[in-house]
């Protein structure tokens, strides 16, 4: 049975690992959806797609059975599952927690499981981010190729950016 689980990975974190190393083995194919491919330079979205792909494939083993794919947001929330049929191999099954999306899935016959949180409350793009543009420690939530990848390309910096002209 091929799998999907989508996410904007606003930065890939130990919750989405955590997720995936529950979830992968159900599957003959996980496909992991990196949801708003084209939206970038926001606080809500800092990450271009590009970006967010190779967080992943840097923090997780390498994986035949698991494919990565950008997807650009649609518009009509009842369009939206007709159109990841369309750009995605055959799925079966949606892991999420999101409660529109399971609502999407389910009216076009898809099977929908929730996927266990990992502290929920640490393990969160949007705390990750938060504590990136003010300056706290935030190492420890994300796998260590992510906190390089950040470090490494001067992603901080856009992140206080973006983060500033939310005040």
């Amino acid at each position: 049975m091929n799998c999907i689980f989508p996410g904007r990975f606003q930065p890939f974190h130990k919750g989405h690992l955590y997720a995936i190393g529950k979830i992968k083995d159900n599957c003959d194919m996980l496909i992991l959806i990196v949801e708003n491919a084209g939206e970038s330079f926001t606080f809500e979205n800092p990450f271009t797609a590009g970006e967010r792909i190779e967080m992943i494939l840097g923090s997780i083993e390498k994986d035949e059975k698991m494919l990565i794919i950008p997807m650009e947001n649609i518009k009509n929330n009842a369009e939206w599952v007709r159109h990841l049929k369309v750009m995605l191999p055959r799925f079966e099954l949606c892991y999420s927690n999101n409660p529109l999306v399971r609502i999407l899935m389910e009216e076009e016959g898809i099977r929908v499981e929730g996927i266990d949180f990992y502290e929920r409350q640490r393990y969160s793009g949007t705390e990750i981010r938060k504590r990136i543009a003010l300056g706290q420690e935030w190492k420890e939530l994300v796998p260590n190729f992510v906190y390089d990848y950040i470090k490494g390309n001067g992603l901080e910096k856009r992140i206080r950016s973006l983060y500033g002209d939310r005040r």
